[in-house]
């Protein structure tokens, strides 16, 4: 579906597609009203029907456009028009950071902390209106030509998590950057956006991201557990105060971080001034010292601190060979003078040793009997049950079944709620979505914990298409969107035809029935009409004479058609309707669309302009003009 040339609220003209993610795509449009460019982000059709995902969205776009602050995207309007919801933004003339870092690879740390600040600055504004970003990356961060940044994306971050407890393949590019608390579901606050931007600063630094795998579920699980390589391992340039920095607000532990951005932003700006501020001070340098042949040298400076930690080395040492010079006299005392009571001591050993041999087999002896009981009776699960959660079977299950069933927040039935995360998806002939194995197994127990991980193989369903037959399809048109929704690729090309209708489907190749797969092509013959005959012109009865009355016949030029494409909604009120299109009062397009959904009309006419008048179940909802070109 494209939006180019419609106008928002008889005001916003959009313009171009100038940026799309996994949730919205971005326009470049003209604001009629102020006369300036700006950017319009509207919700992706698949989610304008997700009341909650909706609701989530326009609660914080609304509040995000309360935001002033330099570093912050400015937010002019909100709005819903004819199903689409959408938010007008400022406009900006730049790059963003991650192709700034993509095309500098590494950056100065003076730079690096420079961009870091006015990054935090913006959170630091936010936080201040109690909303957190929770997609903080890069990508979100556009710089200006003036190197200015703005964080931008707080319109959506609140209804990006909504009650998710997953890291799904979609978040390919924020897993990167997702605090060990996002990873697991759990409960996030301003600190989770100071992890992230503690791994933007240690990419800018090392031009690399910390955890990184070609599996996103593998790098959610890298932020729960392993620790990063320190930036001064990848750049050894970065001052240590600045690495310390960069470490503490990546800590996995929330009370490890910094409390609020504003303590971050006075480290990173004490770094800035005084980057050597948390390495031991240097003693001054040591008064020249005359040497035997006159000449005055410059000794370096000793640090009293290693001084100290020489001699401190010094009697440990000594202290160590004195004791064991005291140990090995009175060992040679004892072998010596009192050889027998030696001998006595050491018998008295051996017996000990052997009784603690017996008991400590006598108390495995016990343990296994009592283990062996406690299992035969189910004394043993019964004591262990609070300690330890079986795992749910979720094979056969879909995704979205399986999530609401045992992870959905809102469900207080849920006895213990785990964390089911997609993993591969594989080729089956069962539905798309349906989990087809699970790490750990069904009924396995294992220790209670507050998060468990799940992790599910789910079918990507089969690949294998059968076609229909599309022969005498009017529409090509929809014809090509149904080839686009199964995966499948199309072309037309016309050939003349005395009993198909023009604009028709003669035939298809591969034939209805055929068995395709996603990514094939096929080809569709569009009638183009009966062939035209040469008509014969009318005989004189004297082949040589003509008539000075008869005028030369002169050729017509062909009538060249006009079109525009027009975007169609279902309805808003209702499930679905038939929906109908009249164009200069002829009916041109009839189809049920459920409510949310959209399909496009192909406009044509000879003129500049056509009357179009769109109904929903036979009641007028719209008519208007519209220019062909």
């Amino acid at each position: 579906m494209t939006l180019i040339g419609k106008v928002l609220a008889n005001r916003y003209e959009i313009i171009e597609e100038v940026g799309s993610g996994g949730m919205a795509v971005v326009y470049k449009a003209k604001c009629r009203l102020l006369n300036r460019f700006v950017a319009i982000k509207v919700l992706r059709p698949d989610l304008q029907n997700d009341e909650e995902f909706v609701r989530r969205f326009n609660v914080e776009a609304q509040a995000a456009a309360s935001l002033t602050h330099p570093n912050i995207v400015s937010i002019f309007d909100v709005g819903n028009e004819d199903g689409l919801h959408y938010i007008v933004m400022e406009y900006i003339q730049g790059i963003t950071l991650k192709e700034y870092i993509d095309e500098k690879r590494i950056l100065p740390w003076r730079e690096a902390v420079g961009y870091a600040v006015q990054i935090a600055k913006g959170l630091e504004q936010a936080h201040k209106n109690s909303i957190i970003h929770r997609d903080v990356k890069p990508h979100n961060i556009i710089m200006k030509n003036d190197g200015v940044l703005k964080v931008t994306d707080f319109g959506i971050a609140r209804a990006n998590v909504q009650s998710t407890m997953t890291c799904e393949d979609s978040a390919i590019g924020s897993v990167h950057y997702i605090s060990p608390e996002q990873a697991r579901g759990g409960y996030t606050d301003e600190r989770s956006d100071i992890y992230s931007l503690g791994i933007v600063l240690y990419e800018m630094l090392t031009g690399t991201v910390p955890f990184d795998s070609d599996r996103p579920v593998t790098v959610a699980i890298m932020h729960l557990q392993d620790k990063p390589i320190p930036p001064r391992e990848h750049n050894l340039s970065i001052p240590l105060a600045l690495e310390r920095v960069v470490l503490k607000a990546m800590t996995k532990e929330v009370s490890g971080r910094y409390k609020n951005v504003s303590e971050m932003i006075a480290e990173l700006e004490s770094v800035l001034n005084d980057p050597s501020r948390q390495i031991a001070e240097e003693e001054p340098a040591a008064e020249p010292i005359a040497m035997d042949g006159g000449h005055t040298i410059k000794m370096p400076a000793v640090k009293l601190e290693s001084l100290g930690k020489v001699e401190q080395i010094k009697e440990q040492r000594a202290e160590k060979e004195e004791k064991a010079e005291k140990a090995e006299k009175e060992e040679k005392d004892v072998k010596d003078t009192h050889k027998k009571t030696y001998d006595a001591k050491v018998d008295k050993k051996k017996e000990r040793k052997v009784i603690t041999i017996a008991i400590v087999c006598a108390v495995l002896v016990i343990a296994i009997i009592s283990t062996a009981f406690l299992s035969i009776t189910g004394i043993g699960s019964m004591l262990m049950g609070s300690e330890t959660v079986e795992i749910p079977d979720l094979e056969g299950l879909l995704y979205e079944e399986a999530i609401e069933k045992y992870v959905d927040i809102d469900n207080e039935n849920i006895e213990y709620k785990f964390n089911i995360i997609r993993g591969k998806t594989v080729e089956s002939k069962l539905e798309e979505g349906t989990i087809l194995s699970q790490e750990p197994a069904a009924g396995d127990k294992v220790k209670k914990k507050e998060v468990i991980v799940i992790t599910v193989e789910l079918s990507g369903g089969t690949s294998e298409i059968i076609l229909k037959n599309y022969t005498r399809y009017k529409d090509s048109r929809e014809v090509e969107l149904e080839m686009e929704e199964l995966g499948l690729k199309s072309e037309f090309e016309e050939e003349f035809s005395d009993t198909i209708p023009t604009g028709s489907i003669i035939r298809q190749e591969p034939s209805a029935g055929s068995s395709v797969k996603k990514g094939d092509t096929v080809l569709f013959y569009l009638s183009k009409g009966p062939e035209d005959g040469n008509e014969e012109e009318p005989s004189n009865s004297d082949p040589g004479s003509t008539d000075s009355n008869d005028e030369p016949a002169v050729e017509k030029p062909p009538v060249q058609k006009k079109s525009t494409m027009l975007t169609i909604y279902g309805p808003k009120d209702k499930a679905s309707a038939l929906v109908q299109v009249s164009v200069n009062g002829s009916n041109v397009y009839s189809k049920n669309l459920e409510k949310g959904k959209s399909d496009v009309v192909k406009l044509e006419g000879t003129s500049s302009t056509v009357t179009v008048e769109i109904f929903h179940d036979g009641v007028s909802q719209q008519k208007g003009t519209i220019n062909l070109h």
